[in-house]
């Protein structure tokens, strides 16, 4: 199973600022003191020397990620990132049409379907998307967005078949070659987590998710879930003192993540949604605190920690 975040911010697209983008061209520059920076073998060995928060960026766009299973395609949510997914499916045989794809959506607030109006191969004749979720008006949450009065052109314009498939919560569903779960989390409105599994390897998806009470009852059910993943992308939008202030706001930290794989025996936590606010260096120190976490609470098996940002490529 191939994964790639092409969105990992929640609530809003946040570009980089023009402030924050020359604080870290100072910063590298200070670095490169005494190196000959004429030279471009110089030049890149120093920039790949360089801390994530320096030589890259978390990025701004909204909830998307692309799951490959051979052949087969799943898309989850299709917020702004899905644009820049688009393009690089057109130029992977989708601009020629006749190509499919699914959409796993796991709720419709703006964040995570905004980008859906700007996905250009569902404007190709030919292509198929079959979107799947366990909202029974799925098809008309996003023609919605699309009205006239809030985006200059419908989806009657788009030139692909589109398709709904009505998922059964709590119940395995498949899809081409995976079986997915769904699983309702604590979020205003309705909102679903997904576990993905391939043969022996699983995902799970559980973005805008709130846990306000941690003893076993009450989050066994969710332990069963998220159980032995081998990737948990978890919601860690706040740090654990703004998710403490902000109760039923459906967002959660990576302390909570932390603790939730430590109980799943999970191998690998990916902290995502990031809060629009949060610079790359609170981030990065939110990882280090769940790190630490762990370490301390699980000396024989330590899960990886990593943080989503726009462009991360893993292997399962």
């Amino acid at each position: 199973m191939y994964v790639k975040f092409w969105g990992t911010r929640g609530s809003i697209p946040t570009p980089l600022s023009a402030d924050s983008l020359r604080s870290k061209i100072k910063r590298a520059l200070e670095g490169a003191a005494g190196l000959e920076l004429t030279d471009s073998a110089v030049v890149d060995s120093y920039l790949e020397s360089l801390p994530f928060n320096i030589k890259g960026t978390i990025g701004g766009n909204t909830t998307c990620v692309e799951i490959r299973c051979g052949e087969q395609l799943l898309i989850i949510d299709a917020g702004s990132g899905v644009r820049l997914l688009g393009y690089d499916l057109m130029g992977k045989g989708f601009g020629a049409g006749n190509r499919h794809a699914d959409f796993l959506i796991s709720h419709t607030h703006w964040d995570h379907i905004q980008g859906f109006p700007f996905f250009v191969p569902a404007f190709i004749p030919g292509n198929t998307f079959t979107f799947h979720s366990p909202f029974d008006d799925m098809e008309a949450r996003l023609n919605k967005q699309q009205l006239e009065a809030f985006f200059p052109v419908d989806t009657s314009y788009m030139s692909a078949k589109l398709n709904f498939n009505l998922l059964t919560e709590k119940d395995w569903n498949q899809i081409g070659n995976l079986r997915v779960y769904p699983m309702r989390l604590s979020h205003p409105g309705r909102t679903y987590g997904y576990r993905i599994e391939a043969g022996s390897t699983c995902l799970i998806f559980a973005s805008d998710a709130e846990f306000q009470r941690l003893d076993r009852k009450s989050t066994g059910e969710f332990i069963d879930f998220f159980r032995d993943a081998d990737l948990f992308i978890f919601d860690a939008q706040y740090s654990l003192s703004e998710m403490l202030d902000k109760p039923d706001w459906g967002h959660s930290s990576s302390m909570m993540g932390a603790e939730l794989a430590h109980r799943a025996n999970v191998k690998r936590l990916v902290l995502f949604h990031h809060d629009p606010t949060s610079s790359d260096e609170k981030i990065l120190a939110a990882q280090e605190e769940a790190e630490a976490y762990l370490r301390a609470h699980n000396k024989s098996h330590i899960c990886e920690v990593l943080v989503a940002y726009d462009g991360l490529e893993l292997s399962l």
